[in-house]
């Protein structure tokens, strides 16, 4: 039992959008591909990640399982991780559909997933880390640095503030979500930024360094949007 497992924050109570509702599972795909190209991700992501056949990885709020299902084309077994069963239940449908038998589907967080220390040889994260208070985060970050061989690389993408003009940036996000999807997308960042815990970006390189990575690249891939390849010290 871990030192803090009867105060643990509450992953699976959903914290702005609910995507533990089957018909929010079930629009992931198609609400995100208006504003991002998935395929893309994933393709540069593994090709930044450079990992051999023989890896195992493990991504954590996996959703659908794009990555997972890609992912698992190239290395030799993936976890595939998220709180909500109606996400993983898209991602079980299509693992099947692509043929793929090396996924193991878990249904749990960031701060009670299974894995053996020194287990994997990379994890990634992508729009999932921001669902955890600041905190909560810190530990999240702990658990899967443990869980990393030394040496071991861990890709972090998600919803970041910088560290000024954050307000003007934050109102552009949403106009331009809303010029790409109207009062849908309009209202999904509105969520986000209202409800969920996304943080300053000197506050997560902090909280990477104090979980025990170094921080060996970090990209804006949008105003608001930050990617960070940190790798296990």
């Amino acid at each position: 039992m871990s030192a803090y497992a009867e105060w643990r924050y509450d992953e699976y109570r959903q914290v702005g959008k609910d995507y533990g509702q089957p018909e929010e599972a079930e629009a992931y795909d198609k609400s995100h591909a208006q504003f991002r190209d998935v395929d893309a991700e994933n393709r540069q992501l593994l090709e930044l990640l450079e990992l051999s056949s023989s890896a195992r990885i493990a991504d954590f709020g996996c959703g659908t399982g794009a990555f997972a299902v890609r992912a698992a084309d190239q290395c030799e077994s993936v976890v595939a991780v998220d709180v909500s069963e109606a996400m993983l239940r898209q991602a079980r449908e299509r693992s099947e559909a692509a043929g793929t038998s090396n996924i193991e589907f878990q249904r749990s967080g960031y701060l009670d997933f299974a894995a053996d220390e020194e287990s994997l040889d990379a994890a990634t994260s992508s729009f999932s880390l921001h669902h955890l208070p600041d905190f909560w985060k810190s530990q999240a970050l702990v658990r899967i640095n443990r869980a990393l061989k030394p040496g071991g690389l861990f890709f972090l993408r998600d919803v970041v503030y910088r560290d000024s003009g954050e307000i003007s940036l934050v109102n552009g996000f949403v106009e331009k979500q809303a010029e790409l999807g109207g009062e849908f997308l309009r209202e999904d960042a509105l969520g986000h930024f209202r409800e969920e815990f996304s943080t300053y970006d000197w506050i997560m390189k902090g909280l990477l360094e104090k979980g025990g990575f170094e921080v060996e690249s970090q990209n804006w891939e949008h105003p608001v949007v930050a990617t960070y390849l940190c790798r296990r010290l």
